[in-house]
């Protein structure tokens, strides 16, 4: 496997792969007959359990300073530390065929309504599916699956009417480069249920189009992520120019453990808190609290 094909398999970036090799001495590759780097499964493997890792907030410094079997304590450990809200959904996310998963997952959604359905049950999901792969009891293809019918469900309840509520428009997009938009979609599907009308980016869009984008579609606000994976320098260079480019009516709400803290200015709020939604639409948007 060569140095793109790794990048899209783990969903690191190459830059970061190759700053990477030569700080941490990992991923150390082989060299194929051209002299471009090679990757063996075994690598694979290893840069996905860094990924959990940097996905439950944990540096890079600190990976790379452990050996593998360290690393799986270390992720079992952060695990452990973190409640699963309901213990019915391991054995379903876990083994159950597609049509239960869907059904129940959609059943769920109807009877919980979003926000509880993300709270108890979205997001213990993606706890509960990270578990089960650094314990080898599921593979790729079973946490994809179970993330696409995530993705499915809450798409679909953006596409219902609001029945003439608020008035409101949020653009919800990542910028290139950016694959994890399944937090982001959580976000927007609890706007949608509280009244705010969102239209959803499913392609990522260059930064150079945003402002002109929000412009077309008369949007409100724009909201973007970072994932852990985006490197957190760029992020914040990143915000600053949505900023600047953004007509300054327009308000910015970005989210993501790249932006997780030392992020400030004017007319930009950061929410790495699903809970958080309903304060910031109040603060956003004048007309919300009125139409509630």
């Amino acid at each position: 496997m060569n140095i793109l094909q790794l990048s899209k398999e783990v969903s690191i970036g190459i830059d970061t792969l190759r700053i990477w090799e030569r700080r941490y001495g990992f991923p150390r590759p082989g060299r194929d007959r051209r002299g471009h780097r090679c990757y063996s499964l075994k690598q694979v493997e290893e840069l996905r359990l860094v990924k959990k890792l940097q996905d439950l907030g944990q540096r890079p410094g600190k990976i790379f300073s452990l050996n593998p079997g360290e690393r799986i304590q270390l992720l079992e450990q952060l695990l452990d530390e973190a409640p699963i809200a309901d213990m019915a959904l391991k054995p379903l996310l876990e083994m159950g065929d597609r049509d239960r998963v869907e059904g129940e997952l959609r059943e769920n959604l109807r009877r919980l309504g979003v926000l509880r359905f993300i709270e108890t049950v979205g997001v213990p999901a993606i706890r509960i599916l990270d578990r089960c792969w650094s314990e080898g009891r599921i593979n790729i293809a079973r946490e994809h699956f179970i993330s696409d019918c995530l993705d499915k469900l809450l798409k679909k309840k953006l596409d219902e009417d609001l029945d003439g509520r608020c008035c409101e428009k949020v653009l919800f997009l990542t910028l290139s480069g950016e694959r994890h938009k399944l937090g982001l979609l959580m976000a927007a599907a609890i706007f949608h249920s509280l009244g705010i009308r969102c239209i959803w980016l499913n392609e990522e869009l260059p930064l150079s189009e945003v402002s002109l984008l929000a412009a077309d579609l008369q949007v409100d606000a724009v909201a973007v992520s970072f994932s852990v994976h985006y490197p957190s320098r760029q992020a914040k260079q990143d915000l600053a120019t949505l900023r600047n480019t953004l007509d300054r009516n327009i308000k910015l709400i970005a989210g993501g453990q790249a932006v997780h803290r030392g992020v400030r200015m004017q007319n930009l709020w950061i929410c790495n808190d699903l809970k958080k939604i309903p304060d910031i639409c109040r603060q956003c948007f004048p007309g919300f609290i009125q139409n509630k």
